[in-house]
């Protein structure tokens, strides 16, 4: 009888659970990390539309490449500025990618500025759109370019601090899997909480929490943290590579996980969002989101000594990049 009731239960779910098709709009659509991105959510079952926009001349070569791709969701591309508002009307998501790339530690002033222009531009016109849908931010600098991003958003009047994000999944993807690499575990059971920011000085791997768990020296422990921090990780070729295939892929599940929440289930993201708890008015960690937006951050106790005292110091680096990200419209 239990049997019966609990194959039930499943098959009752599985039948009845309704998914819904959504609308994605993929803003700075034609560099790496958009292409890619494109690519991966082309066949995505809850994406019925796909929209690419990009102010460059390949907009339409892409989506023309992309539409020979067989599926069932429909691709449209949209270029030029005076476009942007009509290629968001109707989306769920908007996922903002474009901008320069971040190859440089610390950015570059002449790559924030222009990164703060692109941000500028998709967060206004993000507020035009009603209902207002969940915006997730790619572009680099996160930490600075999200609280601008909430700053434009409360100028226009049309703030969600429930439905913006600052996309950091690629920093636990990648914490997983050198945390697999560094003790032979298999990559897909590993999981280590990062918290914080979204930089080399602000993002906190929290080894502790770590699983499966395993006893490490403290100075391993500490070259393992380096490591997950160090940008450079990316750089094996004779010049600086982006990681833009693991960005999209990382994208490509925060979209997935955000149309699940969307679609009336609880689900959990890395982001750096809007959150007061922690010393900082942002912070980055596990989310759970659900269909109104941003739930509760996942907490976490018992940490290393040696984890605390990076946290502390990221803690204070982080405020910096937030106060730059609300200043920089007075400055950009």
């Amino acid at each position: 009888m239990f049997i019966s009731r609990q194959f039930y239960k499943i098959t009752y779910s599985a039948f009845f659970t309704v998914t819904r098709n959504h609308q994605v709009a993929i803003v700075g659509a034609t560099n790496e990390v958009g292409q890619t991105t494109a690519l991966l959510l082309r066949t995505c079952p809850s994406v019925s539309k796909l929209v690419l926009h990009d102010t460059t001349d390949s907009t339409p070569g892409i989506v023309l490449d992309l539409s020979h791709i067989p599926s069932k969701s429909k691709a449209k591309g949209y270029c030029g500025s005076n476009t942007l508002e009509e290629a968001l009307q109707g989306s769920s998501l908007v996922l903002a990618v474009g901008g320069l790339p971040q190859k440089s530690l610390p950015t570059s002033q002449s790559v924030l500025s222009q990164n703060a222009d692109f941000i500028k531009i998709v967060s206004s016109a993000v507020t035009r759109i009603a209902p207002v849908p969940f915006f997730g931010i790619v572009t680099e600098p996160i930490n600075t370019l999200v609280p601008m991003a909430a700053e434009v958003m409360r100028h226009q009047g049309c703030y969600e601090q429930n439905k913006l994000f600052g996309v950091t999944i690629i920093d636990a993807l990648k914490a997983q899997t050198l945390y697999a690499k560094a003790n032979g575990f298999v990559h897909s059971e590993c999981h280590v909480p990062v918290i914080c920011g979204h930089s080399r000085t602000t993002m906190v791997p929290l080894l502790s929490q770590a699983s499966p768990k395993t006893v490490l020296p403290e100075e391993t422990c500490l070259d393992l943290t380096t490591s997950l921090r160090d940008y450079t990780i990316y750089e094996k070729a004779s010049s600086p590579l982006t990681p833009a295939l693991s960005i999209a892929y990382s994208v490509y599940l925060f979209t997935q996980r955000i149309l699940e929440a969307i679609d009336g289930q609880i689900s959990q993201v890395n982001a750096l969002v809007e959150n007061n708890d922690f010393g900082t008015s942002y912070f980055s960690g596990l989310v759970e989101v659900n269909k109104n937006g941003i739930g509760e951050m996942r907490l976490y106790s018992d940490l290393f000594s040696y984890e605390c005292g990076i946290l502390e110091q990221s803690i204070r680096q982080l405020r910096e990049d937030v106060t730059v990200g609300k200043k920089i419209l007075e400055i950009v």
